[in-house]
């Protein structure tokens, strides 16, 4: 994690070690010498298939589709797993353009594919994709070019989800039946944000909730059973056989890396309790790590094992310090409501560190939904799968009342979308968190309960007030949103936003990455939405802005909206900024009726020119000559923008560039750096260092790459970027 890069590596003069530590009996030694060899041997095994891939000409391969296929779509994405020499167990995300109607997960293709690196694009509030490729065993992404179908025959997962698709596919529960059963999550974005505000993802994601309660109920189930006569095997042979549902249920779900967890974590413990090995709490964890850890060592890039092994860990403490009364109902449910509220309390540090907030309605999300989850809504679906299996396909009434049992969640998830019950707290480091995670849980385990609580609350009042009152400081922030263009102005928490980045086919980036990068910076008000004129890469999925933030004003020169108003209308001042708009007499949804912005703020100057041309670019010299300290190149770094004579004239300090990365285009294309090198104008490129932050003040820009702030520390781009950079006032004289 914290190595700058994977050193050249040789595990086997290590290994050579092991047996001489394992006689001196240093066990702990030993251990850590075993897994860095596995850890370090899978990173170079993930990075030589990667290389060799990509080095490999347009290539014919075979495999199988591993992920699920969303029906009639112009446009997949995809996940396809590999059985062509060498790279038999790893994958590629495919990008297949025109697929067949007829595509499922479970096919075997043959497949020409033209391959690139996992380069995603980076922005904080983003899931770490390249992190997660490395932990998924994802090499490439790989676009079709030909195919060839070997079998064409479906996984059952697919076959099921296609028939409820058709069957009741328009019903309002039917994004979480999918999500329970399958795996499958065809949310909206208000689900999504609702998810994040009730706390509640992890009832949502098939995870070791939702296998140890299968597992449960059946062993339950069992125990019940065996007092019929002649059932009494029952007890013997329930845990093997509710182990044998639960592994099942993790296939039908996808066989998604937590269910995969939380079935090695039974299968050790039905192992355990059939060899009536007796360990304790913190033995069975340790081991269970261990176990997690060898049969996968990267899974310690996966912020989902490490939620795992702290919310188990959690469980195991709280089991210990509270144990189960022996009383009446009564005082169970009373031990039920504080086991809820000191594992939600606990949870909410990690949650701190990984997502950098905290959801307020976590507390009654759980006392609410988790007994309803546990108690109806997931034994139901687990019984209406069942008889979907084994009853007639044309029954209804099980998915009728499934779907009842759902809108109780749905409308919680949609009243928390709807308000602001997710708190943005200043970025933590791991030991600012970690030690208040040690704080609570003395406080939890070591004093007596009320004082306990009491303390622990008051240590969130200074993370409340920082959250809901702390203004964030001036700054521009310019996404990286692929091969397009998305540039947040903020002050405190009002926002303007000039683009909304790219939308092809089914994928908006507007949603994949500017509406979280919106909530993350916490901007609760947009004032003003510039669209700089019509193409797909600037305006995006625009109306689920509008949708977000209903008070901001639209400003496009072509017909976006009911309500609109010209780019030109924009005022001359916004808070502590002075605006200036441009727009060359053009067809406004062309790229040279780009609208301009001109930003001047704290004696710095901003300027962003759409996709405009050469010619447009000498016609705003001419009406509006002077410097600009940095400039957003034009049109993405394309040889028909940023003419030497404009860069000349306009002498930037910085020049900054919104292009995917590795992208088909070339840019920046060579002549534009030809230029900016000539000038001696430093580049900055979303493609290459991701979300770019401009801090200003009186007398500085502070630059912040968001790649440079990536972990682990080999996932960083160039090491010869600093993770921040500066210019100053003396700089800029």
């Amino acid at each position: 994690m914290f190595w700058p890069q994977i050193p050249p590596f040789n595990g086997f003069w290590l290994l050579l070690c092991l047996p001489l530590l394992c006689c001196l009996r240093y066990w702990f030694f030993a251990g850590l010498l075993l897994s860095t060899v596995c850890a370090l041997g899978a990173v170079q095994q993930h990075q030589y298939l990667s290389r060799h891939l990509l080095q490999a000409a347009p290539l014919w391969l075979s495999g199988h589709i591993s992920s699920m296929v969303q029906p009639g779509r112009d446009y997949s994405r995809l996940q396809f797993q590999l059985e062509t020499p060498p790279y038999q167990g790893y994958s590629v995300r495919l990008g297949w353009s025109q697929a067949p109607e007829l595509l499922g997960q479970g096919q075997r293709w043959q497949l020409q594919l033209r391959c690139k690196r996992v380069r995603p694009p980076a922005n904080p509030g983003s899931a770490p994709v390249e992190a997660n490729a490395y932990v998924l065993g994802i090499l490439a992404s790989c676009q079709v070019r030909q195919a060839l179908l070997l079998e064409s025959g479906m996984a059952q997962r697919q076959l099921l989800y296609d028939s409820w698709q058709q069957r009741f596919g328009d019903w309002p529960g039917f994004a979480l039946i999918t999500a329970l059963t399958l795996g499958e999550r065809p949310f909206s974005s208000e689900l999504w944000l609702g998810l994040q505000a009730s706390a509640l993802g992890h009832l949502i994601s098939i995870s070791g909730f939702h296998i140890g309660l299968l597992f449960g109920w059946l062993v339950l189930l069992s125990h019940w059973l065996a007092l019929v006569p002649g059932l009494q095997g029952l007890r013997r042979f329930g845990p093997w056989l509710a182990l044998a549902a639960a592994c099942y249920y993790s296939l039908l779900a996808g066989l998604a890396i937590p269910t995969l967890r939380a079935v090695l974590a039974l299968a050790l413990g039905v192992l355990l309790w059939a060899l009536r090995w007796r360990l304790s709490p913190s033995q069975a964890w340790l081991r269970l790590c261990a176990l997690l850890l060898l049969l996968q060592p990267l899974w310690v890039l996966s912020l989902s094992f490490w939620l795992t092994l702290i919310a188990v860990a959690l469980l195991l403490l709280l089991v210990w310090r509270y144990p189960l009364p022996c009383g009446n109902l009564a005082d169970k449910l009373w031990w039920a409501v504080r086991f809820q509220c000191w594992m939600t309390l606990l949870m909410a540090v990690p949650t701190l560190l990984f997502f950098h907030g905290v959801a307020p309605l976590a507390l009654l999300s759980n006392l609410l939904f988790v007994p309803w989850c546990s108690l109806l809504l997931i034994p139901w679906l687990f019984l209406a799968v069942l008889i979907d299996l084994l009853g007639p396909v044309h029954w209804l009434w099980h998915w009728q009342l499934a779907d009842l049992l759902t809108q109780p969640l749905l409308h919680w998830l949609l009243f928390t979308a709807s308000t602001e019950h997710w708190w943005l707290l200043p970025a933590q480091t791991v030991s600012s968190v970690l030690a208040l995670l040690i704080l609570m849980v003395l406080l939890c385990f070591g004093w007596q309960r009320r004082r306990a609580l009491a303390f622990a609350l008051v240590l969130l009042v200074p993370a409340w007030s920082a959250g809901r009152f702390a203004q964030p400081q001036t700054a521009l922030h310019l996404l990286d949103v692929g091969q397009g263009t998305a540039l947040l102005v903020q002050q405190g928490r009002r926002g303007l936003l000039y683009d909304v980045g790219p939308r092809y086919g089914d994928f908006s980036a507007t949603e994949a990455y500017v509406l979280p990068y919106l909530h993350y910076q916490g901007i609760a008000q947009l004032d003003y939405l510039v669209l700089s004129h019509a193409d797909a890469d600037h305006t995006g999925n625009y109306q689920q802005v509008l949708k977000a933030y209903p008070q901001a004003a639209l400003m496009a020169d072509f017909p976006a909206g009911p309500v609109q108003d010209s780019c030109l209308q924009l005022p001359v001042r916004w808070g502590e900024a002075r605006l200036n708009s441009f727009r060359a007499e053009r067809d406004p949804a062309s790229n040279d009726g780009s609208c301009w912005l001109r930003l001047d703020w704290h004696g710095w100057s901003f300027l962003a020119t759409g996709d405009s041309g050469q010619a447009v670019e000498l016609q705003y010299l001419a009406q509006q000559p002077g410097r600009v300290h940095v400039l957003l190149l034009g049109h993405h770094g394309s040889n028909s923008s940023s003419g030497l004579e404009f860069l000349t004239q306009l002498s930037p300090l910085l020049a900054l560039n919104s292009a995917g990365a590795l992208n088909h285009y070339g840019h920046p294309h060579p002549a534009v750096r030809a230029r900016l090198a000539l000038l001696q104008i430093p580049l900055v490129d979303t493609g290459q260092l991701g979300a770019i932050e401009l801090r200003y003040s009186a007398g500085k820009i502070d630059i912040w790459p968001y790649r440079q702030r990536l972990w682990p520390l080999w996932l960083r781009n160039s090491p010869a970027t600093k993770a921040s950079m500066g210019i100053t006032a003396e700089t800029a004289e």
